[in-house]
């Protein structure tokens, strides 16, 4: 929708207003500010530039957990919520956020409910934390549901930093690794290695190989230039089409190192979102609904939707997750004892945590695993290009001596 900035007048307060908002057209704008008794005096359409619709300043978790906990904090204090709105408008630095929190003021001036005012925020607030709204509302309990989004929004923060931790680490040490090889080999090694062939002198086997090795690397290097290419193409892939990413996501599922950080960071997810739900008074199949819209693997999607189906059926939630292939014995014992009990939500947040809490064990012993392996390969792979250039060079400075 296009932006407006307008100058108004209220005559109750006597106050000079200038903001600005998004409408579809002038006469929405005048309408709403009509709704409010307000007078509009004037107004003006910014220009997008054929930039419409693009953001350039990202809201993160962080700053959205920052914001619930702060309104939490505000309602609790017994701040009206259009001032607590106002005053967080002009605390937060991130242009973005303010917008939103500035539409949803509006709404809440027209006498709409908080939560349909987060309807109206687009992308920004994720359908948990607009679910935990509602809820509030209904139960006239806001602030304790937005200090439950607050902290929701902070754990996932963590898993996902924690997932990327773990994934980012291996592939920044075998890219650091695969370019200095390739440094050596196509710039340093071949200029050495021909200073080399040109002595009169036997060369060593060791510098023999690396002559080989080297002459048939700069020979072929675009098939060594292939398969990052072809990583990068599959990479675009994974990210822009939903069918590549479903099966990669599959596929990574089945690699023995991979398959324990994606599965761990899947279900502390999983069992993250689901406790806070059902705790907060939203019902199984309402919870799923809402995962779904809020989980961003489409593999993980079609397992809720299964689970779905599956309760729809009739079948308890242990039977429906026991259905979908997905859940070890460990996690279906757990979630049947919490079924039988009464006490669910209890056992799905011991799940949350025991697969958070192993997430970060492994984000750990996965750098010292690393790290000494790296020390290794690279202390090897040097030896070797040392041993080929330290009895060449030596026989050089032997007739150099000579002569």
């Amino acid at each position: 929708m296009p932006e407006f900035t307008y100058e108004a007048f209220d005559p109750r307060t006597g106050k000079h207003i200038k903001e600005s908002a998004e409408f579809s057209s002038v006469l929405e704008l005048f309408q709403r500010l009509q709704d409010r008794g307000i007078i509009l005096i004037k107004y003006k359409q910014k220009r997008s530039w054929g930039l419409r619709g693009l953001s350039f300043s990202r809201v993160s978790r962080r700053e959205l957990a920052e914001f619930c906990r702060n309104l939490a904090f505000m309602l609790r204090g017994g701040v009206p919520i259009l001032h607590a709105l106002a005053d967080l408008e002009k605390a937060t630095e991130n242009k973005s956020l303010a917008k939103a929190i500035r539409k949803l003021r509006s709404y809440v001036e027209e006498g709409r409910s908080f939560s349909e005012g987060l309807e109206t925020t687009e992308n920004v607030f994720s359908p948990i934390v607009k679910a935990l709204t509602l809820v509030g509302e209904e139960s006239g309990k806001l602030p304790e549901t937005l200090e439950a989004a607050s902290e929701h929004l902070l754990r996932v923060d963590e898993i996902i930093s924690n997932t990327k931790r773990a994934l980012i680490y291996p592939t920044f040490v075998f890219i650091s690794m695969t370019a200095a090889l390739a440094f050596w080999i196509f710039f340093v090694l071949p200029r050495i290695l021909s200073l080399f062939q040109e002595m009169n002198t036997e060369l060593p086997l060791a510098t023999k190989v690396l002559i080989k090795i080297v002459s048939f690397s700069a020979a072929n290097w675009p098939y060594f230039s292939l398969p990052p290419l072809l990583i990068a193409l599959g990479t675009i892939l994974v990210i822009k089409n939903e069918k590549c990413k479903f099966f990669w996501e599959k596929f990574s599922l089945k690699i023995p190192l991979l398959k324990k950080i994606k599965r761990y960071s899947l279900l502390a997810f999983f069992f993250e979102y689901i406790a806070l739900l059902l705790y907060s008074g939203i019902s199984l199949m309402r919870s799923l609904e809402i995962m779904q819209k809020s989980f961003k693997s489409p593999y993980f999607f079609q397992i809720l939707e299964l689970i779905k189906k599956r309760i729809e059926e009739g079948y308890s939630f242990t039977r429906a997750c026991e259905v979908s292939s997905f859940f070890s014995h460990l996690e279906l014992r757990m979630i049947k004892v919490g079924e039988e009990t009464g006490n669910l939500v209890e056992q799905l947040r011991y799940l949350a945590d025991y697969y958070y809490q192993g997430l970060e064990h492994l984000v750990t012993a996965l750098s010292k695993i690393i790290e000494p392996m790296l020390i290794i390969i690279a202390g090897l792979m040097f030896l070797i290009i040392a041993l080929a250039l330290i009895g060449p060079i030596y026989d050089l400075v032997s007739q150099i001596g000579a002569g």
